[in-house]
């Protein structure tokens, strides 16, 4: 399996450590500094996805869980009332952020915070967060990349002025992080607090169309 670049200095060194202590036959920290190469790499893992090619769909920004689903009254640079999914991923998701929908990026805003456990309220307001705003067929959408007590990175892949399309990568958070989307009322969301989604592949809304309203 593909790994992501950035995690080979996360499991290279414990690699070069277990084959080093191999020399002496120190076999218990040999097979322990592999088990954890192992671990890094996994976490580091870049699965192959082919988003989903019919119009109209919004998809996953992240893999993990939804927490929540809740309506706003308003949001900086988002017109009109919406919803807020929120997405926790855990130490065993896939950590890269991918585009809902084919976009242009308009603003990425970095912000310094606390680390509190990514699956906490206050964590959406006073971690370290990334924030982009997308404008799409739909209206702007805002994505915030928030890390949590173990997170301590997020790398972002694009700036303002970048199109992207549909499932692509747009970022990586390290150990432990979470996503929240927030979508205008023109979207009808088809995932539900609780759920397991995929980034990218997991279709967790669709743009209605003028009949149904």
């Amino acid at each position: 399996m593909k790994l992501a670049a950035e995690g080979l200095v996360f499991y290279l060194p414990p690699l070069i450590m277990a084959a080093g202590l191999l020399v002496p036959g120190w076999w218990a920290g040999s097979i322990f500094f592999f088990l954890l190469a192992v671990a890094f790499a996994f976490f580091f893992r870049d699965p192959l996805r082919q988003p989903p090619a019919e119009p109209g769909l919004v998809l996953s920004p992240a893999d993990g869980q939804v927490l929540k689903i809740e309506p706003f009254d308003s949001q900086a640079e988002i017109a009109g009332p919406g919803q807020k999914i929120s997405i926790f991923l855990s130490l065993l998701d896939v950590h890269f952020t991918r585009s809902p929908l084919g976009a242009e990026i308009v603003k990425v805003d970095y912000q310094p915070g606390k680390f509190f456990p990514a699956y906490r309220e206050e964590a959406s307001s006073q971690n370290e967060s990334n924030t982009l705003l997308l404008k799409t067929e739909v209206g702007q959408l805002i994505l915030k990349q928030t890390v949590g007590v173990a997170a301590r990175r997020i790398k972002c892949y694009v700036k303002p002025g970048d199109r992207v399309e549909a499932g692509q990568k747009i970022g990586l958070m390290y150990f432990g992080s979470r996503v929240d989307l927030y979508l205008p009322t023109s979207i009808e969301l088809k995932v539900s607090p609780g759920q397991k989604v995929k980034g990218g592949l997991t279709v967790i809304g669709e743009i209605k169309n003028e009949s149904q309203d």
